[in-house]
């Protein structure tokens, strides 16, 4: 139970804000701390104490937003419209006017919602989106149910139950959702196993499906295949359903149920049957996948499936498929730097098979690609020729840069922030008060975090510049006496470990995953349990946030993926993110395969990012530490076929 101030506190709290100048004192720190902790307990009144000892503080805007957020359902405009423009654009006024929509939207006080509604920065979260549905509703918006069906109908995803039920009601009894709608979003449902989502809209549909029956279908579908159970006239989708989730295990088996169920399944049914078992089986890699795709060829293609396509096709180097593919993704997919290299590279490949003299459009796409050094920048290079690259102009902070980040007063909040470890607070206080930054003040922050051992901020404002770089700041290689030792020590090369590493951690010690990963170079327990007893150390969970300890680990761990997986980079890499056995079973059986295919084939989206970031990475780290010149296609090299070699370790 809070222990509110009522609102004569709160008229109180408008005058301390307003009388605010921003100046720090030296106890500050210990009454942040204070009001954070009497905010945690429900201590509103020790929270105002602090929110008037910090009132000549930049720190003191947090009690004084804790103050508001807490009580926002008492509070009046008068209250609230103060901080906000005191505070205009900060990060904690656009999270306070956030706040104050929700309140509004429980409210139904739809009039001042429309009002605030458009002044939110960010882009609004889902229960914010669909209140404003609801404020526009009230005003009898024509356009708003279109618009409404478009952003919230066709998704898997849970939403907000009470401001998106009353819209979706609405979508409903107004006929706007239409049933080939809601069969179209039962299929979804269905490809994410939201087992709660399918059931309300079969019975949305008139179809009682039993939740004891959809449990059996998940845990065995075969079985289900075989003797179906409930689903009545739905029971087809959920055939197709079984059938894919058979694939993932055993996909022969899964394929003789979809022959088996075809004379069941009407026309479309049976061509989305043919697009979801190969779907799965391009996430399993399997060859059989693009001829199950040309199968499906009379539905319409979404970008999903026909990305699945086109790295099936990119993996056989059928290069006809691959043009296909291209032009069935969207217009904004077709202009995704990835997808434009490849379009670059079928145009190659089509006019060497043709005997003809390379093609200017794609000449023009590589040259269009370049102007960044990004993964496929790089590539697009190479593919010129011996080309030089763009010029990195010299750029040097002046004082009045400097001068820019101290008057921030978000930026400011955010250091002060960083100094007591509130990491959360800190990284939110600098990323948002670097939107829209201009190069100068990107490169002066990214300065000053780095001279404060801020590492990830400092990479993550200098790598947002548009035109003034600074790749030093870019590629920061702190911990460098540890790490080249350690690299040393295990044969590997210095630039492709301090490339996993930014990928990995920024540099942060302390960096953990949301699966448990830890440290420099993010090691999971299991590893580096088992890499400590290699190296004959006493395992403790608490040796990852060890920079030194987490580098040995990390660099031995990275050595023994490298060693089973035929010395080849990328492999080890892959192997690094996703585990060593599954970037064995995406090697080719028995051939050689040019690196970027495997890369642009790696069936899990982090794993292909990452493997693409750390190698362009290293390349980056190479030139800074004046190894001798070398091609990000060279350094990537060639992928072998798979190697027996039995896998030991996690």
């Amino acid at each position: 139970m809070l222990k509110g101030l009522g609102l004569p506190g709160l008229l109180w709290l408008t005058l301390v804000l307003l009388a605010a100048s921003g100046l720090a004192r030296a106890d500050s720190k210990d009454d942040f701390l204070a009001a954070r902790e009497a905010l945690r307990q429900g201590n509103l009144q020790i929270v105002a104490e602090k929110a008037e000892a910090l009132s000549r503080d930049p720190l003191g805007i947090y009690p004084r937003y804790w103050l508001l957020s807490a009580q926002i359902d008492l509070v009046s405009p008068e209250h609230i419209q103060p901080f906000l423009s005191y505070y205009q654009g900060s990060w904690l006024a656009e999270k306070l006017r956030g706040d104050w929509l929700r309140a509004l939207g429980r409210k139904a006080d739809w009039a001042r919602y429309r009002e605030q509604f458009p002044l939110l920065v960010d882009e609004p979260a889902a229960d914010l989106l669909c209140y404003s549905y609801q404020a526009r509703l009230e005003a009898k918006d024509k356009k708003v149910l279109g618009e409404a069906r478009s952003q919230l109908w066709f998704t898997a995803k849970d939403l907000p139950t009470a401001p998106c039920d009353p819209v979706m009601q609405q979508l409903l009894s107004s006929g706007t959702v239409s049933e080939a709608d809601i069969r179209d979003r039962l299929r979804l449902a269905l490809e994410a196993n939201a087992q709660g989502l399918v059931r309300y809209l079969a019975d949305l549909l008139g179809v009682e499906i039993k939740a004891k029956d959809l449990e059996k279908l998940v845990a065995n579908p075969e079985a289900w295949l075989k003797k179906p159970v409930g689903g009545g006239r739905l029971q087809p989708e959920l055939a197709i359903f079984a059938i894919a989730r058979l694939a993932r295990t055993n996909a022969d088996a899964a394929l003789l149920q979809l022959q088996a169920w075809q004379g069941r399944l009407d026309d479309k049914q049976k061509l989305y049957g043919w697009r979801r078992l190969a779907v799965v089986a391009s996430i399993t890699q399997d060859s059989r996948a693009l001829e199950w795709f040309g199968r499906s060829a009379g539905l319409e293609w979404n970008d999903a499936a026909a990305e699945w396509r086109l790295r099936m096709a990119l993996r056989a180097q059928d290069w006809d498929t691959v043009q296909a593919a291209l032009r069935t993704l969207s217009d904004e997919k077709q202009k995704e730097r990835g997808w434009q290299y490849w379009q670059a590279r079928v145009l190659e490949a089509k006019a060497a098979d043709a005997k003809k003299p390379a093609q200017p459009a794609a000449t023009k796409i590589y040259a269009q690609l370049s102007a960044d050094d990004d993964y496929y920048g790089q590539l697009a290079l190479e593919r010129l020729g011996p080309v030089l690259a763009p010029a990195k102009p010299a750029f040097t902070l002046t004082d009045e840069d400097v001068r820019r980040v101290e008057a921030n007063a978000g930026l400011q909040r955010a250091l002060r922030l960083n100094e007591m470890e509130l990491r959360t607070e800190a990284t939110r206080e600098w990323n948002w008060s670097l939107r829209g930054a201009d190069d100068r003040l990107l490169l002066a922050a990214a300065e000053t975090a780095n001279k404060a051992g801020w590492y990830d901020r400092a990479i993550y404002a200098a790598e947002r510049t548009k035109t003034l770089h600074n790749y030093e700041l870019r590629y920061l290689a702190p911990y460098r006496d540890i790490v080249r030792d350690y690299a040393q020590q295990a044969g590997l090369d210095e630039a492709w470990v301090y490339g996993l590493m930014r990928q990995e951690s920024r540099f942060v010690t302390v960096a953990r995953s949301g699966v448990g990963a830890g440290g420099l170079m993010q090691l999971m327990p299991s590893t580096a349990r088992w890499v400590a007893g290699k190296v004959g150390l006493k395992y403790e969970p608490s040796m990852v946030n060890d920079a030194g300890t987490n580098v040995r680990l990390g660099t031995y761990y990275l050595r023994h993926v490298l060693d089973v997986l035929s010395s080849q980079p990328v492999l080890a890499t892959a192997a690094y993110n996703a585990g060593p056995n599954r970037a064995r079973t995406w090697q080719p059986l028995d051939t050689s395969m040019e690196a970027p295919i495997y890369i642009e084939s790696i069936p899990f989206a982090e794993t292909r990012d990452y493997v693409k970031k750390v190698m362009t990475n290293a390349t980056h780290y190479a030139q800074a530490f004046g190894q001798p010149q070398q091609t990000l296609l060279a350094r990537i090299g060639t992928i072998p076929p798979r190697n027996p070699q039995v896998i030991e370790g996690p």
